[in-house]
């Protein structure tokens, strides 16, 4: 203690006691700001939620039938209409006027309020919801798309004849990762070229909001695309994606060939198979094994979460990845020495699983 301390043992009854109030009122001022700041807190997130917004352009949101509040505030948060799903179904508990939500195409202008696009969700849509439903998943290529409808040769006749260029304005081998992922609607089944348009239309929505918010890294479409691509072939888990693209970004500025058995399983159509030593040797500017740098384009057509993980990477230096036993997520590396010790570790789980389904088979 200094000179001019006392001991706990000097200090007076009287000079312990006021120090034991102070306390208390200083704890009691530090509750009734906290609930000061939780009420104005409270007070601006209702406002946020029933105020006026800052309408900008319109966004195409698409509202199935049957649809809960909570799926419905998904989808406009997926689509950058709302910040968060929760502030949607705040406003759905704040509105007394008893309009129900219309299933269909709306037209949603950006930067609406929570309240203002609920009310926008209430009036008749401009397009209503057909009857055919054609979803398409994420991390497809346009030949493994080509078969989820009818006209599957349509698909392919589509693609070969409409360019990147003249559809998007951007100069890409083909429309290869161009071709948005999602759910679509139709009147009757689709012709192979109204899924390619569709398909093509969406993903200029997505593009356009997804280059406003990350202006910068947006430049380079193509190269954007096919990082994405790469994204939705080698993560698993949504929390990884960030992480994947750190990792091709790092080895990017190395230098470094990406070694991703994706680009090997595109340039060989060898899906569902084992990749053997010998396929890393193949002749192909898709062979990430041999050649160093992204591929010439997209492996497969990314959705929108990969494109954001390929916008807006995580900001770690991790240069290695490796599948865990578990098939979906992975163990991220900064060091070589890691990486080995990573891959041993899968090897060893894997063989154990293996022999406990041997014991079960011959149990």
């Amino acid at each position: 203690m200094g000179e001019a301390g006392e001991t706990q043992a000097e200090q007076s009854p009287a000079a312990s006691g006021w120090s034991v109030w102070r306390a208390i009122r200083v704890l009691s001022l530090c509750a009734a700001l906290m609930a000061v700041a939780g009420a104005l807190a409270g007070y601006l997130v209702l406002e946020y939620v029933r105020g006026p917004g800052v309408a900008r352009g319109p966004v195409a949101i698409a509202i199935p039938e049957g649809a809960s509040g909570r799926q419905v505030g998904d989808l406009l948060a997926d689509a950058g209409l709302v910040e968060h799903e929760l502030l949607f179904r705040m406003a759905m508990r704040l509105d007394k006027s008893g309009d129900t939500i219309k299933h269909g195409e709306h037209r949603v202008p950006q930067g609406s309020s929570p309240a203002e696009v609920l009310r926008a969700l209430q009036q008749t849509p401009e397009v209503e919801l057909g009857k055919v439903k054609v979803t398409i998943p994420e991390g497809l290529t346009i030949a493994q798309t080509a078969p989820l409808i009818e006209d599957s040769a349509g698909v392919l006749a589509a693609a070969l004849k409409v360019s990147a260029k003249e559809a998007l304005g951007i100069d890409a081998p083909s429309l290869q990762g161009f071709l948005m992922p999602n759910t679509y609607y139709f009147e009757t089944a689709p012709t192979g070229e109204q899924l390619v348009t569709r398909m093509l239309e969406q993903f200029r929505a997505e593009w356009e909001k997804l280059a406003a918010e990350f202006p910068e890294a947006a430049k380079d479409p193509v190269r954007i695309v096919t990082v994405a691509s790469l994204i939705e072939e080698e993560a698993r888990v949504a929390e990884e994606r960030p992480l994947v693209a750190a990792v091709i970004y790092n080895r990017l500025e190395k230098g470094r060939t990406l070694d991703m058995d994706s680009t090997l399983q595109f340039a060989l159509n060898k899906y569902g198979q084992r990749l053997l030593d010998e396929d890393k040797a193949v002749d192909s500017p898709y062979n990430t094994y041999r050649v160093a740098g992204l591929p010439p384009g997209p492996i497969s057509n990314p959705g929108l979460a990969s494109l954001r993980a390929a916008l807006a990477p995580a900001k770690v230096k991790y240069l290695y990845f490796v599948s865990n036993a578990d098939g979906k997520t992975h163990t991220f590396s900064n060091t070589l020495k890691e990486h080995e010790a990573a891959v041993a570790k899968y090897r060893k789980e894997i063989r154990t699983q293996r022999r406990e389904v041997k014991q079960q088979d011959e149990d």
